[in-house]
């Protein structure tokens, strides 16, 4: 999916944290806010993938918007990212 970068580093905090930056130019305040509620949430159900030792910080950086139906594919590229970390 273009306009979708996921980029992480280790971090030396006992949790992983999460950051999601999304370009203003994506629709008004309230999509916005629905896409970042949405990737923190795809972080939240799928963290529990993370089967290394090392703790991470995630950036997801959205330059283009996705609608509700479009929300299921944005969460398989998501896990799918998580899951390539080991």
């Amino acid at each position: 999916m273009r306009g979708f970068f996921f980029y992480f580093l280790k971090n030396d905090y006992p949790h992983h944290r999460f950051a999601v930056t999304i370009n203003r130019k994506i629709g008004n305040a309230v999509q916005r806010n629905y896409i970042k509620r949405k990737m923190r949430e795809f972080f939240r159900l799928n963290q529990g993938l993370l089967k290394t030792a090392h703790k991470y910080d995630f950036w997801v950086v959205i330059k283009k918007r996705f609608s509700r139906g479009e929300a299921p594919a944005v969460e398989k590229l998501f896990t799918d990212s998580i899951k390539r970390m080991d």
